[in-house]
């Protein structure tokens, strides 16, 4: 199990670099368009999605390698048993809230694909398409606060604060 969540936690992090790849090769269509005095139709509707991809497809894989920031004035300043304390608790409700968000985003999505939603914009875009990454990448991001909060609870090491290939742990 372990092989195929960092599988596609991978996965997920190469389809928010090919989107982010694809964000700005748009961005610079577009600028050498408008500089010839054209422009893309809808290149900065496909480019915004594209981000709005980037982003969420990204979110577990950053988790998991301890790229995310994180503020621990408070935690560096209790004991060990309440910055435990703590720890679990965040990471629950970082579970709680990243599961409903999922939740609700797909359920979004399943609405807007039973309906027909489109984007507006020169050219529409069926509305499900989008919400699609941003599903996938929240719903990857709770299963992966929940193996950290399993982690945690177990008295293991959360993945942010194990060492990783992916970042520079000497400061």
């Amino acid at each position: 199990m372990r092989r195929v969540l960092d599988f596609l936690y991978s996965a997920s992090a190469v389809l928010a670099g090919f989107f982010l790849v694809l964000m700005s090769a748009l961005v610079a269509v577009q600028i050498f368009a408008r500089l010839a005095g054209t422009q893309v139709p809808s290149a900065d509707d496909f480019a915004r999605l594209a981000m709005a991809a980037s982003a969420f497809l990204g979110l577990a894989f950053a988790l998991r390698t301890g790229a995310h920031i994180r503020v621990t004035l408070l935690l560096e300043r209790v004991p060990p048993g309440a910055r435990r304390f703590l720890d679990i608790l965040c990471l629950a409700v970082a579970t709680g809230v990243s599961a409903w968000f999922a939740w609700s985003t797909g359920d979004t999505m399943i609405d807007s694909w039973r309906f027909g939603e489109t984007t507006i914009g020169q050219v529409p875009i069926p509305k499900w398409i989008p919400l699609a990454g941003m599903t996938l990448g929240i719903a990857l991001v709770a299963i992966a606060f929940a193996e950290d909060l399993v982690d945690e609870i177990a008295g293991r090491a959360p993945s942010y604060m194990r060492p990783s290939k992916y970042r520079n742990t000497e400061g």
